[in-house]
């Protein structure tokens, strides 16, 4: 792991990714959004359905609410546009 760790900049460079002023990290900081916002949706329509299924499902309910919940933060982080 040390050993890819030391090369990780001279690839970067090599690639040209380096040179490129952050428009990659920028896309894949967006997809990640995206991607997180997808999960949050997927972890509500759990939440709500285990909610009426009622019984023990409340445990789930809880849990992937919890879980929607820390999603949609991250997601929300991750598409916020940062001040330059």
């Amino acid at each position: 792991m040390l050993c890819q760790l030391s090369y990780a900049p001279r690839v970067a460079r090599a690639n040209g990714t380096a040179l490129l002023g952050g428009t990659i990290a920028r896309m894949q900081r967006r997809l990640l959004g995206i991607l997180f916002a997808a999960l949050a949706v997927g972890l509500g329509v759990v939440a709500v359905a285990s909610a009426l299924a009622g019984g023990r499902a409340w445990v789930v309910a809880l849990a992937a609410a919890a879980l929607a919940v820390w999603m949609g933060d991250l997601a929300r982080r991750a598409l916020i546009r940062r001040r330059a």
